[in-house]
């Protein structure tokens, strides 16, 4: 691949999106605040972590 596409990507880290201006009326429209979405991305990485099952999951039964 071209080396010159490559070095203009760029993914910003988790602290970069949410102090991004556009960040809080998206998240307060799905009913987070900024600690409330990383505690929620801490919580689902523990669930991926464990494989346990969603709250609903009927694969768990």
């Amino acid at each position: 691949m071209d080396g010159r596409f490559d070095c203009c990507r760029y993914e910003p880290s988790l602290e970069e999106l949410l102090a991004d201006d556009v960040m809080a009326p998206v998240l307060r429209s799905a009913g987070f605040d900024a600690q409330g979405f990383r505690d929620m991305m801490a919580e689902t990485a523990r669930r991926i972590d464990r494989g346990a099952p969603r709250e609903g999951d009927k694969r768990g039964c």
